[in-house]
């Protein structure tokens, strides 16, 4: 049967058992066989065939709501002492060294298609200081405590700290601070301690003296404006002072 004629995916099913007879991880064993796949592809094109179109799709965010929530109270906890990244591949962050071009594959193999939750960096070199791992329950099974302790190792072997963080509804920006803290040169930015990231903030009525109130994100001043389109074109609320740069709004109430 030829490799070109295959209907599915397990055509290539002797083909992975053998990659893996030879101690290839799956990563790797799913890089060879794509590879595989896009010379067939590419053959076909060379011979006139109908060729499929990219099977690409924007994703819709690259975080989870939970994942997002920690992201804008990280931002806040560390100001201006650490550059915040987000879904950093681990190949990224860390390089093998090695003489031996089948230890060298297998080890980059190893964390290939890995990534950390969140990577703060220094702001002006983009060193890495410190890994962030948001734990949710997922990572209670065996298959991702394995993978942890995988990871953990890694980042131990390279110098590099990494911060496992538990999953919840909500984060303060005080206790956010406090866990990051050690892994920042800086001295800690003035904030608001215990500020609720994602909670409910309240309607400002009438009549609060402008200047007085302040920007719950940034502590900038916050301005009254009012919508120019949109639903609530017309409509008077509570912008940030700093806009664009910080687009903090609170609803305005006579």
């Amino acid at each position: 049967m030829r490799l070109d004629t295959m209907a599915s995916d397990t055509r290539f099913g002797i083909l992975r058992n053998v990659l893996r007879a030879f101690g290839l991880p799956q990563e790797a064993v799913d890089d060879v066989v794509n590879w595989i796949a896009d010379l067939l592809a590419g053959k076909s094109e060379a011979t006139g065939q109908q060729s499929p179109d990219f099977p690409y799709h924007l994703r819709l965010g690259l975080l989870s709501p939970a994942e997002l929530c920690f992201y804008e109270t990280l931002k806040l906890a560390v100001g201006e002492r650490a550059v915040v990244n987000a879904k950093v591949g681990l190949g990224d962050i860390f390089m093998v060294k090695s003489d031996d071009q089948s230890r060298y594959r297998i080890y980059t193999n190893k964390i290939d298609r890995k990534h950390v939750d969140f990577l703060l960096c220094d702001p002006k070199t983009m060193r890495p200081l410190v890994g962030i791992e948001l734990d949710d329950k997922s990572h209670q099974r065996a298959d991702r405590q394995a993978r942890d302790k995988f990871i953990d190792k890694v980042y131990r072997a390279a110098g590099l700290p990494i911060l496992h963080v538990p999953a919840k509804r909500s984060y303060t920006v005080g206790e956010t601070e406090v866990q990051v803290a050690p892994y920042l040169s800086a001295a800690p930015v003035s904030l608001v301690q215990a500020v609720p990231v994602r909670a409910e903030l309240p309607s400002i009525s009438a009549p609060t003296p402008q200047g007085s109130l302040r920007c719950p994100k940034c502590g900038g001043e916050m301005v009254l404006r009012t919508a120019k389109s949109g639903a609530n074109a017309g409509g008077q609320f509570w912008g940030c002072a700093s806009y664009p740069g910080c687009r903090s709004r609170l609803p305005f109430k006579l």
